[in-house]
């Protein structure tokens, strides 16, 4: 069968960063926002105007006392001068010399130049115009309603949104404002907030509703037509030259380009749901204002291969612990990665096994010498699990040392060591036998000399004879069996509190023995391993391994992935692979719809099958450059189906399909996808005026949500598996 590989190609790739009074804006809540035309960000506050250039905030004087300051209004005209009202006053900004030049009645809203040169300007109640060249603004019409803003198309093309009288359209000889009205239109409501023509000519109406494309005449198009048309309340929008819309939303900033929408929402994008403003420049880099801070969501082209450089250099910097242990990252300061430590967790070798898996495609790929240096130090941290517990074929769930958080706190699971230098955890599952197999495995065929695979057959070795000495268990320090190490058929097959384990732990117990007797070259691996077979059904078990539990236990799909890689790479014989196979493919079908780029790289290495690595590739684009678990809030989206059958397994309802991985909560494969929000509280908040606000906040967690960051490995160890298999070219 000839090689199916997928040139991604290159791709635009967003990061952001959030600004407040810690960078030097004078206030986190954002009024207005603009870029001039060589891409320099006007930024409006309640307390005063700012200037964002080259990295820097720098305060622009208006001579207002700051209690008196807010900016209500920010505007560009043709000669790239900034207009700024604060109420009803004017500025004019241009060169660094800041002029008043004109006071109104009420506050100014929005400006609009026309093509002529003519500006126009809506306060909420009157729509004025100066004439070219001057600054002499005259009333030009009084508007109702309460105007909101204001699109001009031409010389007088105008329309105005208003917030009680719908859409307002000047026509006639004697300039009058017919009313557009929800009642009698296709208009969604008769609050609208923002309105603009766009370059072919129709106008979008934004609206507490969502969006309207008018025609300027009898045509309305909404979400109601057009499903991709952006819904609920809409405050404010902004047009790209290559054809991309920016809504600013009261659940976060949304995008629609080419066809689809996008959601950047709270908090990986914007540091509140309550999206006040919004701006692109001439660069396609997209400012967000909220009532918590300024979000500016920049864009560069990467390619993956770019992309893997990035999270190596992350990785190495940040993730990486004594021994070579590599796992997340605890961030003392939220979202600040100087700061913190990684994290002794509960599956170091599991974890630190999937980063060797990831060094060893690498190298094997490219031939790095970096690759296999890192790919040798994480096996050496294998290693040392292996031997720390001077228990002959027990490893440790992982070691921590003097300084490490929890050393000698006295917990029953942690001992110290025979030489006093450090403490290792017990309690080993089978995730980490899992891990340690694999990993070791991968090491072994492709990147191990002779005398590190010398010693891995041992470690192997050691570990099988445990497991077989005591009953197809792993016994701990204290001479009791681990509580999930059990690959015991009495209990697999006969106890029905080992039912959801049926499967998966047969397929665990074959692939080991596989591994081993691959390994060592010993016959009596493979005479268990057939015993396992004929004796314990434990193919058959393998045949349905994956349970249908509406996504409920991810793990075990982590852990079977795992445990068939070396198992089908192994067995040769078609008889065996066919009812493996059949275990793979119904896994394999269960699973795609999460798009998990790992999954695909190992249905596809092991099949020479269709495996979705366009999706895959997809994900790795869109996985975020920081890694870091933001708090994440995307129920309030219409556009989502829910599964509640979940709630049979103690789970309360979840997407029926995974969001994008640039919209979801971040996550290893071990994790739930299919969640819609995390660590986040909603509350609904009654207004003065009666009206209901929702309220969302980040739960602080002191190891979650802003202060963990998890490490490249979800992006480096599909990558490059995928790229040694050909299923990625560079």
């Amino acid at each position: 069968m000839s090689k199916r590989t997928y040139y991604n190609g290159s791709f635009i790739q967003r990061t952001r960063q959030v600004l407040g009074v810690a960078d030097g804006l004078p206030s986190d809540k954002i009024s207005a926002l603009t870029y001039d035309k060589k891409g320099l960000l006007f930024v409006g506050t309640d307390k005063g105007l700012a200037k964002f250039e080259k990295g820097k905030v720098t305060l622009i004087d208006l001579g207002l006392p700051p209690d008196k300051a807010a900016i209500n209004m920010l505007f560009v005209d043709g000669d790239n001068a900034l207009w700024a009202a604060s109420g009803g006053k004017l500025f004019y900004i241009k060169n660094k010399n800041v002029k008043e030049v004109a006071k109104f009645s009420s506050p100014a809203v929005q400006m609009a130049q026309g093509s002529d040169g003519a500006l126009w300007l809506l306060t909420r109640d009157v729509l004025y115009k100066a004439e070219p060249g001057s600054f002499d603004f005259e009333r030009y019409i009084d508007t109702q309603g309460q105007g909101t803003s204001i699109a001009l198309k031409g010389l007088k093309d105008i329309f105005v949104g208003s917030k009680k009288s719908g859409l307002l359209g000047l026509i006639g000889k004697r300039p009058h404002f017919a009313e557009l009205f929800e009642q009698f239109t296709g208009l969604l409501s008769n609050r609208v907030n923002c309105v603009s023509f766009d370059s072919v000519g129709y106008v979008w109406v934004g609206t507490d509703k969502g969006v309207n494309v008018y025609d300027g005449k009898g045509h309305w198009l909404s979400a109601k037509e057009v499903g991709v048309l952006p819904k609920g309340d809409i405050r404010a929008m902004a047009f790209a030259d290559d054809g991309s819309r920016w809504f600013a939303t009261g659940t976060g900033l949304v995008l629609l380009k080419d066809g689809s929408i996008k959601y950047y929402g709270f908090k990986r994008w914007v540091p509140s749901i309550n999206v006040t403003a919004v701006a692109v420049s001439p660069d396609g880099t997209v400012a967000g204002g909220t009532d918590a801070g300024l979000s500016i969501i920049f864009q560069e082209t990467m390619t993956l291969e770019d992309k893997a450089a990035h999270y190596q250099k992350t990785l190495e910097k940040y993730h990486v612990r004594k021994d070579g242990f590599v796992t997340v990252r605890f961030l003392d300061r939220p979202g600040d990665m100087d700061s913190g430590y990684v994290e002794v967790s509960d599956n170091d070798g599991t974890w630190t096994a999937m980063y060797l898996v990831s060094q060893v495609y690498r190298y094997a790929t490219t031939g790095e010498k970096a690759a296999l240096a890192n790919a040798r130090k994480s096996y050496k941290a294998l290693k040392k699990l292996a031997y720390i517990t001077g228990i002959p074929g027990f490893t440790a769930r992982a070691i921590r040392y003097p300084g490490e958080v929890g050393f000698g706190n006295g917990d029953p699971e942690w001992h110290l060591d025979a030489k006093g230098e450090c403490e290792w955890k017990c309690e080993t599952s089978s995730d980490e036998m899992v891990g340690n197999f694999y990993g070791l495995s991968v090491f072994y065929d492709l990147a191990a000399n002779e005398k590190e695979k010398a010693e891995i057959t041992e470690i192997i070795r050691a570990v099988m004879d445990h497991i077989l000495e005591n009953d197809y268990k792993l016994v701990d320090f204290d001479g009791l069996p681990t509580t999930w190490a059990n690959w015991d058929p009495a209990d697999i097959n006969h106890n029905d509190h080992w039912f959801a384990e049926r499967g998966q732990n047969a397929l665990e117990m074959l692939s080991m023995l596989k591994v081993a007797h691959h390994m060592t070259g010993d016959e009596k691996y493979d005479k268990v391993y057939k015993s396992m077979i004929s004796d314990h059904r434990y193919l058959m078990n393998a045949m349905h391994y994956k349970l249908e539990h509406y996504h409920s236990s991810h793990i075990d799909d982590e852990l079977a992935m795992l445990s068939i890689s070396p198992l089908l790479k192994y067995e040769k014989d078609p008889m065996i692979r066919s009812y493996l196979l059949m275990g793979l493919e119904h896994h394999w079908q269960y699973e795609r719809v999460e798009r998990a780029p790992l999954w695909s790289a190992i249905y596809g290495s092991l099949t020479g099958k269709h495996c979705d690595i366009e999706l895959a590739a997809e994900s790795l684009e869109l996985l975020p450059l920081d890694l870091i678990h933001y708090p994440t809030y995307n129920s309030h989206r219409e556009d989502l189906e829910w599964i509640v059958a979940s709630e049979e397994f103690w789970m309360p309802p979840q997407l029926k399909e995974p969001l994008p991985y640039d919209e979801k909560p971040t996550n290893k494969y071990d994790a739930n996808p299919f969640r819609a929000d995390c660590d986040i509280k909603i509350s609904e908040v009654i207004n003065e005026d009666g009206s209901v606000e929702t309220k969302v906040e980040a739960i602080e967690h002191p190891h979650g949500g802003e202060r963990r960051a998890e490490d490249g490995t979800v992006f480096l160890h599909p990558y490059w598996m995928a790229r040694y298999y050909e299923l990625l070219g560079d």
